[in-house]
């Protein structure tokens, strides 16, 4: 356990609602993360992290994947699709000229800001670097009845039959716009999902609300990182 989000320069824009559920917190890189909660939910039944304080990283431009492919990032030109790296951390392919990176579950961030640091205009790579720590939140929804909870907020079929570990869908989700991206960690499901922060707050409570009717709640990241181990 460590100081909570007011002590770290970076804080999740769920911070009120975790607090209001008795997060207990932890310290990953320069933010504080919910590291567990006291009355957690089972997280291979169905169950909602808040991944938001982790690193993350987009990149854009027509030069992007030969790009990406130069820095040892493992992808290919194939939207709707993501790439599992060695170190765990995951390359999403939104379009032929876009990718977002998402770190591994232990929150290591020293790829990402190699990549970021090392950008340079002058290099003319036709790709340039996007702050996608800011600009979205990111929740892992994970367990069997995950595809339940999507049922009823989104209007493509995310059943396992029907999307596969890896895919990728842009789409709605509560009526808002988002990226979900399956990634399993072991045999359980895991849906990455990212969506607009500003919005964080009514996002998460409308899949908290979803949740709730299935027997699903909040865990914290170390429950996720407990799937790897188990």
């Amino acid at each position: 356990m460590s100081a909570g989000p007011l002590a770290h320069r970076r804080r999740t824009p769920l911070r009120r609602l975790l607090e209001e559920k008795g997060a207990a917190w932890t310290s990953i890189g320069d933010a504080a993360v919910a590291g567990a909660f006291q009355e957690g939910s089972d997280p291979g039944h169905l169950a909602i992290a808040d991944l938001s304080p982790l690193p993350r990283l987009g990149f854009k431009g027509r030069g992007t994947i030969e790009a990406m492919r130069k820095r040892g990032i493992v992808v290919e030109a194939t939207p709707n699709r993501s790439y599992r790296q060695d170190d765990g951390s995951l390359c999403l392919v939104l379009a032929p000229g876009e990718v977002m990176l998402l770190s591994n579950l232990k929150g290591d961030g020293a790829r990402l800001e190699a990549l970021q640091i090392g950008w340079r205009l002058e290099d003319g790579e036709r790709t340039y670097p996007l702050l996608r720590r800011d600009s979205h939140a990111w929740l892992a929804v994970t367990g069997s009845e995950a595809p339940s909870l999507f049922a009823k907020l989104c209007a493509v079929d995310l059943r396992t039959a029907k999307f596969p570990d890896l895919a990728i869908a842009q789409t709605s989700v509560a009526r808002m716009s988002a990226i979900v991206a399956r990634a399993d960690i072991g045999a359980v499901p895991c849906y990455h999902v990212l969506a607009d922060s500003a919005a964080a707050l009514y996002f998460c409570s409308c899949l908290l609300d979803a949740a709730h009717e299935f027997g699903g709640g909040m865990i914290g990241l170390e429950a996720v990182q407990d799937l790897r181990r188990s």
